[in-house]
């Protein structure tokens, strides 16, 4: 199949989120004390560096798309979108009462969050029936390595949605259970994106989803180091730290394999 252009209003809808999901990634890591005063609501210090680290690595799929607005990568970047946007939208209605309704930052998050998951289910059903372009078969080894990221981050996450105070109890700072939630997207997109390229993908495919797994899995300890140094509250003795830091490193860890393997598939291209 070849790789067909996606619709305008997909391509400039997530140009738009584009720039939104930077804006606050930047603001919530970079600028946490200006951007804390605009948040729709009140977010301490570990969770403001965190949120802005699940925003920053969303930068990377949108903006890959609005780039390259063709089928492939939109393929495996479109439900990516669609989960992440449901996900926050249904957290977002359930915990209604920590949202700041004075503040008109409320109002366009509640616009973005039922908006865009709209946008990506009604592309998703367009393009139902549309198959894998520009796609390379997904050897075993790498297969492994995807189905052990489904494992580990897809199970996780659902449990973090589920049951967020169990399964945010190691965390090296208290998670209430509306953040706990908030951050299942975490864990959960990454594992859909590794589903979608299971049994084969592109080579911006794999791109996409390996800078969005490395920098959501550096810059989560980042964050926890620059909090720390202020508030020095973090226990380094306690093994429930170091799962944590684990965690985020597998998920580096796999974010630089899956890039590795693109750059496989581009070199393959190039002989061809």
């Amino acid at each position: 199949m070849n790789n067909p252009a996606v619709t305008r209003l997909l391509r400039w809808l997530t140009a738009y989120e584009t720039l939104v999901v930077f804006i606050s990634g930047f603001g919530l890591f970079f600028l946490p004390d200006l951007l804390r005063t605009l948040w729709p609501w009140e977010l301490a210090p570990f969770n403001t560096r965190l949120m802005g680290t699940i925003y920053l690595a969303s930068v990377i799929p949108a903006g890959i798309l609005t780039w390259k607005a063709k089928w492939s990568p939109a393929r495996v970047i479109v439900p990516m979108i669609f989960i992440f946007t449901f996900i926050v939208l249904l957290v977002s209605i359930l915990y209604f009462e920590r949202f700041n309704t004075a503040n008109p930052t409320t109002i366009v998050w509640f616009v973005l969050y039922i908006g865009i998951p709209a946008n990506a289910l009604y592309h998703l059903w367009l393009y139902r029936d549309w198959q894998p372009a520009e796609s390379a078969p997904t050897p075993s080894f790498l297969r492994n390595i995807l189905l052990l990221q489904i494992v580990i981050f897809g199970g996780y996450g659902i449990g973090l949605l589920l049951l967020p105070g169990f399964f945010s109890g190691f965390w090296p700072w208290r998670i209430d259970d509306f953040h706990g939630r908030m951050y299942s997207v975490g864990s959960i997109t990454p594992a859909v994106g590794s589903l979608l390229l299971l049994r084969q993908g592109s080579s911006l495919e794999f791109i996409a989803l390996g800078l969005t797994e490395i920098i959501g899995g550096i810059f989560p300890i980042l964050g926890l180091l620059i909090v720390n140094n202020s508030v020095q509250s973090v226990q380094w003795g306690a093994a429930g730290t170091w799962l944590w830091l684990i965690l985020f490193l597998i998920l580096g860890i796999c974010g630089m394999l899956m890039l590795q393997h693109a750059q496989k598939i581009r070199s393959v291209h190039k002989i061809q």
